[in-house]
């Protein structure tokens, strides 16, 4: 019984890593947000990780919802209180399937065009959502991916309707789109 234990803890450290890991000083993740059908803003969320397994080419990343930063304190806090509700949701995680062999045949400076299919899970939903990404072979075995046009979370899907009627309705706006484009630039090392 000892020694199965000790077996299974080193599997699951091994596993650990046999991983990508996301380097969170070169990785950017952005949303847009639209209002009254003519202002956009960018938003960006501060707390990113990530990994893809080796093995299995399965790829998770994890927005620190809390990390939310939009360049103006009392906004930042309404998105936490009134759309993410970070008091019961800390994060929102996205996973995907990835063809990492062929990624890693890439040589250096070498690109590809990817669709990232996968499901992001926020506010207790999850939903199937894709991203055409640019992934590129960087020095030193790193992968780069970056969105080549914006993917879009449908917020009804997530049922954060209430939410941004609530945050239209503190800044006194006509409307707050319910469809947020988001972009991302990630980098894997």
């Amino acid at each position: 019984m000892k020694n199965l234990l000790c077996t299974t803890v080193l599997i699951l450290l091994a596993s650990g890593l046999n991983a990508l890991e996301m380097d969170s000083s070169r990785s950017t993740l952005n949303i847009t947000s639209v209002k009254n059908d003519r202002l956009a803003e960018l938003f960006a969320f501060e707390r990113v990780s990530g990994t893809i397994n080796d093995a299995s080419g399965k790829a998770s990343i994890e927005i620190t919802l809390d990390s939310i930063d939009s360049g103006i304190e009392i906004r930042d806090e309404r998105m936490r209180k009134y759309l993410f509700n970070t008091e019961a949701f800390k994060t929102a995680s996205f996973t995907a399937d990835i063809d990492l062999k062929g990624l890693k045949s890439l040589k250096p400076g070498e690109q590809r065009e990817v669709e990232l299919k996968g499901e992001l899970a926020m506010s207790g939903h999850t939903v199937p959502i894709s991203f055409q990404t640019q992934v590129t072979r960087l020095n030193g075995g790193a992968l780069g991916v970056a969105t080549v046009a914006p993917g879009f979370i449908d917020l009804t899907r997530y049922k954060m309707a209430p939410g941004i009627e609530k945050l239209r309705s503190l800044a006194g706006l006509d409307n707050i789109s319910l469809a947020v484009p988001v972009t991302f630039s990630v980098v894997f090392k």
